[in-house]
C-alpha cells in the first residue's frame, strides 16, 4: 500500500487537498500545517480524486478508519462512502468516464447531505 500511495503522490496529475490528506493519513504522516486533515472532498471532483486514489492503492480502503478519525465530517463521509462512491459511479463513471456532467447535481446533493 505504501508504495502505491507514493507512487500516486509523486506522479498523479490528478490531486487536490482531499485526497492529498487521505494518502498523508494512510502514511500515518501529520498533515500539511497549510491545509490540515480536515479538508474533506467539498465537491464531486474532489471525490473523483479520492477514487482514483483508492484506485491506485485498493488495499487503502482497507485502512479508511484512519480517514474517518480526521473529523467529524470524514467520519460522516466514511461511513457513507459506499452509497457516495455508488451514486458518483452511476451518475458520471469514474474520472468522468460516462461523460463530462461536472456538475454531478445527485452526487453533491449527497455530500451536501452529510456536511461536505
Amino acid at each position: 500500500m505504501k508504495e502505491q500511495i507514493i507512487d500516486w503522490m509523486c506522479n498523479s496529475t490528478n490531486k487536490g487537498i482531499s485526497s492529498e490528506a487521505m494518502a498523508a493519513a494512510f502514511l500515518g504522516r501529520k498533515p500539511n500545517e497549510n491545509f490540515g486533515f480536515d479538508n474533506h472532498p467539498s465537491d464531486p471532483a474532489d471525490f473523483n480524486r479520492c477514487l482514483l486514489l483508492l484506485e491506485a492503492s485498493p488495499e487503502a480502503r482497507k485502512h479508511m478508519d484512519k480517514i474517518a478519525a480526521l473529523s467529524k465530517t470524514w467520519k460522516k463521509l466514511v461511513d457513507n462512502w459506499d452509497d457516495v462512491e455508488k451514486c458518483f459511479i452511476d451518475e458520471v463513471g469514474l474520472n468522468w468516464s460516462k461523460g463530462r456532467d461536472l456538475s454531478a447535481s445527485k452526487t453533491f446533493e449527497t455530500m451536501k447531505s452529510l456536511g461536505c
